[in-house]
């Protein structure tokens, strides 16, 4: 794990500092970049979409719950500065994030169960490369970032009046974030198969994810985190040509496999590392006369993993549903 972050920092690192030496470089302020934005399957990014589904939930006591969910992810990458030269180009920006896990057909209050809140601060760049196999390079690298979560009001309230052995822990953490991607799909035209890595790491790994108080936590002992990072791979394809395709639909696929630290709250040494998978297929729709939507995209969802919401990463979780995309 140390080898693969300190091997994509040195590479990310010698790449920009490399391509910004250039001459050539012409700047814009608050100018929306082109390149290297989130893949739909990225478990937690910008990209605006809804998904509608059953889910299944296996406690840490082995008892199973099935829930019908609504995810809500909202975003936006907001431009700070973009920057091109001849070959290269880079953008710095500022991505801000909510993530709300609601349970709408829940009888009595249809609560909020979670709420993430991310924003950081990024700096992207794209080179073209003269390859028939890969076409581009682009990077991120997220000095900063924060994400604070917290379980809904009234979860909360119902949790401490009826429920023994209910708690409350305060999940907030700051991270750095590395990636990479090759064919970077939003540059290219065409049929086209792009794949990503990426590495999220704590900032201060001493502190770990996730805080708790005694009077939230009740009779139970709970240590903090000990792991520190997370990292990830994604395959994305789009079809534009071909069979099953048309001018305005296109089929569309995108995988995430993400190894992610499981809470467990009550374990003192480290705690499991399991992996996620997020998969989405399905079509992406050019709607006709519409200026602010580019696309939107109709996907069927596959999620198996952690639970990705706040303090409930110490569950197994399983998601089938529909998804809508709004690619703005």
């Amino acid at each position: 794990m140390k080898f693969l972050r300190h091997f994509l920092l040195v590479i990310l690192i010698t790449f920009s500092l490399v391509s910004l030496a250039q001459s050539d470089n012409t700047f814009s302020p608050f100018t929306n970049r082109g390149f290297y934005k989130p893949f739909v399957s990225e478990i937690s990014s910008t990209i605006n979409k809804v998904s509608v589904g059953g889910a299944k939930n296996t406690l840490p006591n082995g008892e199973i719950s099935n829930t019908k969910f609504t995810e809500i992810h909202l975003g936006v990458d907001i431009p700070i500065l973009y920057g091109e030269k001849p070959k290269f180009k880079w953008a710095v920006s500022a991505p801000v994030s909510l993530h709300v896990l609601w349970a709408p057909f829940e009888d009595i209050t249809a609560p909020i169960v979670n709420n993430d809140y991310r924003f950081g601060l990024s700096f992207t760049g794209l080179t073209y490369l003269n390859n028939s196999l890969i076409k581009n390079i682009s990077f991120k690298i997220t000095p900063f970032a924060h994400e604070s979560t917290h379980i809904g009001d009234e979860l909360t309230i119902y949790g401490f009046q009826n429920i023994d052995d209910f708690y409350r822990v305060n999940v907030s953490y700051e991270y750095y974030e590395l990636g990479i991607t090759l064919n970077d799909p939003d540059t290219l035209s065409g049929n086209l198969l792009s794949f990503r890595m990426g590495l999220m790491g704590l900032i201060n790994p001493t502190k770990g994810y996730y805080s708790f108080s005694d009077n939230e936590i009740g009779d139970k002992t709970f240590y903090p985190s000990k792991r520190w990072a997370e990292f990830y791979f994604q395959l994305n394809y789009k079809k534009t040509e071909g069979f099953l395709t048309s001018k305005t639909w296109h089929p569309s696929l995108s995988i995430e496999a993400r190894n992610r630290v499981k809470y467990e709250y009550e374990r003192e040494d480290k705690s499991d590392r399991v992996w996620c998978i997020n998969a989405f297929i399905g079509y992406d729709v050019t709607p006709k006369n519409t200026n602010n939507i580019k696309t939107v995209g109709h996907y069927l969802r596959f999620y198996t993993g952690i639970n990705p919401h706040g303090q409930l990463r110490n569950f197994d979780y399983r998601f089938i549903g529909y998804s809508i995309v709004a690619y703005i």
